[in-house]
C-alpha cells in the first residue's frame, strides 16, 4: 500500500524541477495562532497534481506494525476547539490486519504554525484554494472505535511542511494509542486557513 502513497516532498521536487525558471519561489510566510481564527486540516494525496483527501501511515517500532489513517477537519485555534476523524487500518508487518474502524477528534492540544504557501508550484487544489494553504503542526486528541466495539484514547499529530515554512517540520502523522507509538511511514499532509490572517 505504501507504493501508493505519493509523498508530496517528492512530488514538489518532481515538479519544481521541471518547471525550473518558469516558478519563482514563494517567500516565508509570516503568521502565527492568533492570526489564524479556523483551520481546516487534511491527510492529503496528489493524483494527477490535484491536493485531494488521501490517506497517510505510521510505523511502529517497536512491532513493526503499521496503520493507515484518512483524516480531516477543523480547528480554531484561539478557542482551543477542534473536530474532525477518518478512518484507520492497524496490520501487522506481514500484513495480516489487527484492527480496522475509524476514529474521531475529541480535543485540542495545540497548533503551531509555520507559514509557508503552495501559490506558484504546479498543482491545483481540490479543497481549497492554494492562497490558503499553510504549513505547521497541529496535535490533538482522539478516539479509535475499532470495527469490532470498544473504544480506544490516543493523541494524533498532523505536520505538514511546504515551501517556505520557518520551522524544519517532518511531513506525515504520528499516532500514540495504548503501548503503540506509530511514527510516520509514508504521506502528506496539508492545512487550509479558513479565517484569519493567512500572509501569503
Amino acid at each position: 500500500m505504501a507504493d501508493k502513497l505519493l509523498n508530496r516532498r517528492t512530488f514538489l521536487s518532481v515538479g519544481a524541477a521541471a518547471t525550473a525558471g518558469a516558478l519563482i519561489a514563494p517567500l516565508p510566510v509570516l503568521a502565527d495562532d492568533e492570526e489564524v481564527e479556523l483551520l481546516r486540516w487534511d491527510l492529503v494525496h496528489f493524483p494527477q497534481g490535484v491536493v485531494l483527501p488521501g490517506q497517510d501511515m505510521a510505523k511502529d517500532a517497536a512491532t513493526g506494525d503499521v496503520i493507515t489513517l484518512t483524516g480531516s477537519g477543523e480547528v480554531e485555534p484561539k478557542k482551543g476547539m477542534a473536530t474532525g476523524g477518518g478512518t484507520f487500518l492497524h496490520a501487522h508487518s506481514s500484513g495480516t490486519e489487527v484492527a480496522h474502524g475509524v476514529y474521531r477528534v475529541t480535543g485540542f492540544t495545540s497548533f503551531t504554525p509555520a507559514g509557508g504557501t503552495l501559490v506558484g508550484l504546479p498543482v491545483r487544489d481540490g479543497i481549497g484554494t492554494l492562497d490558503q494553504t499553510m504549513g505547521g503542526e497541529l496535535a490533538l486528541q482522539v478516539t479509535l472505535m475499532p470495527s469490532g466495539g470498544g473504544a480506544l484514547d490516543g493523541t494524533l499529530e498532523v505536520d505538514c511542511t511546504i515551501p517556505g515554512v520557518e520551522l524544519p517540520i517532518e511531513e506525515g502523522v504520528n499516532l500514540s494509542v495504548g503501548s503503540f507509538h506509530f511514527e510516520k511511514a509514508g504521506g502528506a499532509t496539508l492545512f487550509h486557513v479558513l479565517h484569519g490572517v493567512n500572509q501569503n
